[in-house]
């Protein structure tokens, strides 16, 4: 077996004429001859077992009840103004229980803009929940980047004037991964019918939606 040595700040090359080198950048194989030294990325070390990319779901799944009341949110939003509309996934550790986080919000045709704040204490953000109003359900090249440094579950609704669609991910260190979403929420399917009425979330869209202003129309 060849050695493996870490690349910190205090790393001194060896004698070693062929080894692995673990660095920030990823594993290298360093090799030196009487004409040439080398390091080359390396694939893998070939005595140990193989590994994929992978997340397991250890918390409790989420209610379908936070998602009802989540689509009840962005059907309001989609009815006053027909854009996108998003909500914060959050955890309550007292309790382990699930919570949804309205945050200000400005929105306007395929765009929401959110401000983001510390959660009070007691609640650990976990992910966010966004519609993509009368689109398909998808992770957009802005949701990827928007998402990218935040780990945690990131789901999309789509078609919320129509049949409704979804799309569950999930964000570790910058990789995103799909997820089943009969892995992820209870009950499924999920009794979208149920959702409550839109009218209930009209006075939290006053308060925390603002529409994004009209562009200005020269020659008119």
């Amino acid at each position: 077996m060849l050695p493996i040595y870490l690349k910190d700040q205090d790393f001194t090359p060896p004698d070693d004429p062929l080894y692995y080198l673990l660095s920030r950048d990823g594993l290298f194989l360093v090799k030196s001859t009487p004409f040439f030294a080398a390091a080359v990325p390396a694939r893998g070390i070939p005595w140990l077992e193989a590994q994929e990319p992978e997340v397991r779901l250890t918390a409790p799944p989420l209610p379908a009840a936070l998602l009802l009341e989540a689509l009840a949110f962005f059907c309001e939003v989609y009815t006053r103004y027909k854009s996108e509309a998003v909500v914060l996934l959050a955890w309550r550790e007292a309790t382990r229980t699930y919570e949804l986080v309205v945050p200000h919000q400005t929105v306007g045709g395929g765009h929401c803009d959110y401000e983001v704040k510390e959660f009070p204490g007691g609640l650990m953000r976990l992910g966010t929940i966004h519609s993509h109003a009368g689109l398909e359900a998808f992770h957009s090249e802005r949701d990827e980047a928007d998402e990218r440094h935040e780990d945690g579950f990131h789901l999309t609704l789509g078609n919320i004037d129509a049949e409704l669609t979804i799309s569950c991910s999930v964000v570790v260190q910058g990789l995103r991964g799909m997820i089943p979403l009969e892995q992820l929420v209870t009950p499924y399917p999920i009794p979208w019918d149920q959702a409550p009425p839109d009218a209930d979330w009209a006075a939290e869209v006053e308060s925390k939606v603002t529409p994004l202003p009209r562009p200005i129309e020269f020659g008119t």
